[in-house]
C-alpha cells in the first residue's frame, strides 16, 4: 500500500473547509437550474445551439453532478474529525492538525476544491479581464487557491 498525502492544517482551516465542502454539497443539493454558479459547474459547450446544448446537458448534468456530489463527500470524509461548530481558543484554532488524504482520493479534492473556487468566482463576478479584489469571500478564494497549490505540490513531491 501506497503512503498517503498527509496535509497539515491549522484547527480552524478544517473546520472551515468542511463548512465550506458543507455548503457545497448544499448547493449541488439543490440545483438551482437559475443559479449562475450552476451554470458554470456544467458548462454549455454549444452556446450557440440551443438544441444541442439541451441534449448535452440532458445527457452529462446527471453524471457531472454525481461525480461533484461523490468528490466533495470524499474531501468532507477526511475532514470529519473537525467540527465547524465547536468553540475554539485563540491557541486551539491555531494548532496544527494533520489531515489524511488517500492517494487516490487526490484527484478527488484537487476536483473539489476548483470547484468550489469556480462557485466563489462566479459569485464574486471575477473574471480575467476584470478581477475584483477584497472581502471575505474574495479572502476564501484566495485562501482555497492556495491550499489548491499546496495540495498540488505535495501531491508532486509523492508522485502521485
Amino acid at each position: 500500500m501506497t503512503a498517503p498525502l498527509i496535509l497539515t492544517v491549522a484547527a480552524i482551516e478544517g473546520a472551515q473547509l468542511l463548512r465550506i465542502v458543507d455548503d457545497f454539497l448544499t448547493l449541488i443539493a439543490e440545483q438551482d437550474p437559475n443559479d449562475p454558479a450552476i451554470a458554470r459547474l456544467t458548462p454549455n459547450p454549444y452556446p450557440d445551439d440551443e438544441g444541442a446544448a439541451a441534449a448535452f446537458a440532458a445527457a452529462t448534468r446527471d453524471d457531472v453532478t454525481d461525480r461533484r456530489v461523490l468528490d466533495a463527500r470524499t474531501v468532507r470524509s477526511a475532514l470529519s474529525a473537525f467540527d465547524p461548530e465547536a468553540p475554539l481558543t485563540p491557541e486551539q484554532a491555531r494548532e496544527p492538525r494533520e489531515v489524511t488524504i488517500r492517494r487516490s482520493d487526490i484527484d478527488a479534492w484537487l476536483r473539489t476544491l476548483t470547484a468550489i473556487r469556480l462557485v466563489i468566482a462566479t459569485r464574486l463576478g471575477l473574471t480575467v479581464e476584470e478581477p475584483v479584489a477584497g472581502g471575505e469571500a474574495m479572502a476564501v478564494y484566495d485562501w482555497l487557491g492556495y491550499r489548491l497549490e499546496l495540495l498540488i505540490e505535495a501531491a508532486d513531491d509523492i508522485g502521485a
